[in-house]
């Protein structure tokens, strides 16, 4: 009980205790069942809906239309659901989206352990995004992002900005480079009185198709303030015309290892995407080990 308390705090709740708190830690959950697959290494891949999360200037070379929908069932059954649409124009892309999550409903009780009702939590991410192609070979995107958390009658809200470039090197066919600084910004209104931190974090980040093998990989490093650096790497194979399989690593998920034998799969990650004409259907699951792990289901289409 005492591990399942700990981690629905670190999902929904902010650092109450710490000197420095950072707040809204519920930006940290990756979205997407294709880049979750790929252990969340996604900076520098493009052409897909989930960079508005991932880096917005994956958005430039959207050759068209595209909407993603997806379902995460979270550990101890937090629904969550993300949407996103992505139109482009002459030099780039504009794109919207929202991360919405659904924590279910708690017991009231008072300071006697009588119950009293109940209440819920939630939280939610809007994004606005513009991308654009600079130069033949250089892609520039941002993110404007409205937060909001919820917890009974109190709520906090926040306001985030996030700028990500991706460029394709010359030095080597299909080689990609990509970095970003994400979440900055400020919350704007507390549940109470303290304001919190947002997780600001910078990453950079490294793709390559492979020439003479159906297979896409790529690297990410990731750095919060205040915390270790993080590796995330993450594959994508080519089964055959429409049939994908992913393999993923993410070291951010050491945080859930609690000793146990389970815990040697904490951070791995696999899936599977189908693509027949303009739709594609993604899952993955990634292990957290002994904590648990997550489901995902996306569907995108282009139009």
């Amino acid at each position: 009980m005492k591990k399942i308390s700990i981690l629905l705090l670190s999902l929904f709740a902010t650092a109450v205790f710490a000197a420095d708190p950072i707040g809204f830690a519920f930006l940290r959950t990756p979205v997407g069942a294709r880049p979750a697959a790929m252990g969340a290494s996604f900076l520098a891949v493009s052409r897909d809906a989930h960079a508005i999360y991932y880096n917005p200037a994956g958005l430039a070379n959207v050759p068209t239309r595209i909407g993603a929908f997806g379902y995460l069932n979270h550990i101890l059954d937090i629904q969550s659901f993300f949407g996103a649409y992505v139109h482009p124009h002459a030099r780039g892309s504009f794109g919207v989206a929202i991360n919405y999550a659904d924590y279910g409903e708690f017991t009231r009780t008072n300071e006697f352990g009588e119950e009293k009702g109940s209440f819920g939590a939630s939280t939610m991410v809007a994004y606005l995004s513009y991308s654009q192609m600079r130069a033949e070979r250089l892609m520039l995107g941002v993110n404007l992002k409205f937060i909001r958390a919820q917890l009974e009658e109190f709520a906090a809200d926040g306001v985030a900005v996030d700028f990500g470039f991706i460029y394709q090197s010359t030095i080597m066919e299909n080689l990609t480079f990509a970095g970003g600084i994400f979440n900055l910004g400020k919350e704007r209104a507390a549940f109470i009185k303290t304001k919190e931190s947002l997780p600001l974090n910078f990453q950079f980040g490294v793709s390559k198709k492979l020439a003479h093998l159906p297979l896409l990989y790529s690297l990410t490093l990731l750095k919060y303030q205040e915390e270790d650096l993080r590796f995330r790497a993450g594959g994508e194979f080519i089964l055959s015309k429409g049939l994908m399989m992913r393999l993923g690593y993410d070291t951010v998920r050491n945080d859930q290892k609690v000793g146990t034998d389970a815990d040697r799969f904490a951070g791995l990650s696999f899936g599977l995407g189908m693509t027949i004409h303009d739709y594609t259907l993604d899952y993955s699951l990634s292990s957290f080990g002994e904590v648990g792990s997550l489901n995902r289901l996306s569907f995108s289409m282009t139009f």
